[in-house]
């Protein structure tokens, strides 16, 4: 049976000390008073939550020694719900922001950020709010990724075919028409799916008119609930 929750509780999941005792300083600015609650990876943080522990918010480190990709962050998300998680991270890669995105996080923290920064987002966040620095989809795939770690899939089984391709009707979303739903299906408007993957208004406009009709859907609501039932939710 899981606990009540009498304080504001707080996970960091991270494997480096240091950067584990950074966080607490930051979240203790934020989170007045606190309890603190650290794990040094997935599969200690998998105890606290088969022992039933509840937590109000979520920081979590994308790059750690058991982290099998963006399927399982998706699901660590979903068993901490319903507090925000947030990505803290080393990784400035546009495709794991696009990752994060995928998986339902509510932020997405560089670590190179500065503190007063990082405690305004938390600050944001915590009321409601997302943080994502879509600045860092303009680089290239890879650029700021740590050399030693694999990439998360923000789309783990896209079709085949490149990115823009129209995907045949009823067949598998594309990679981007992926991204597009993933957007579509988190409540962000087509300016905002724009902004986010550096398109146009009017190709968003044409790449969800292609997928209404390779869907067999009518309008947005039916389109996520489909998309939704395609990823099992």
């Amino acid at each position: 049976m899981s606990e009540p929750i009498s304080a504001y509780r707080v996970l960091i999941v991270d494997d480096h000390s240091v950067v584990r005792a950074g966080l607490r300083h930051l979240l203790s600015e934020v989170f007045d008073p606190v309890e603190i609650v650290e794990a040094n990876g997935i599969a200690a943080l998998e105890v606290l939550l088969d022992e039933g522990t509840r937590f109000n918010f979520a920081v979590i480190d994308l790059y750690l020694p058991d982290f099998l990709g963006q399927d399982r962050l998706d699901r660590i998300r979903r068993r901490l719900e319903p507090a925000p998680v947030v990505a803290f991270t080393m990784s400035e890669s546009k495709s794991d922001l696009r990752a994060a995105l995928a998986a339902g996080l509510r932020g997405y923290i560089p670590k190179s950020t500065h503190d007063e920064v990082i405690i305004g987002i938390l600050r944001m966040i915590q009321v409601g709010g997302t943080y994502f620095p879509y600045e860092l989809l303009a680089r290239d795939a890879d650029a700021g990724r740590p050399s030693s770690a694999p990439a998360p899939s923000a789309n783990p089984q896209p079709a085949a075919g490149g990115e823009d391709d129209e995907g045949e009707a009823g067949g598998a979303l594309t990679e981007r028409q992926a991204e597009i739903m993933d957007l579509l299906a988190r409540g962000h408007s087509n300016q905002q799916i724009g902004d986010v993957l550096g398109l146009n208004l009017n190709t968003v406009k044409g790449h969800l008119s292609r997928i209404f009709r390779q869907m067999g859907v009518e309008s947005r609501t039916q389109a996520i609930l489909k998309y939704q039932r395609m990823r099992g939710e």
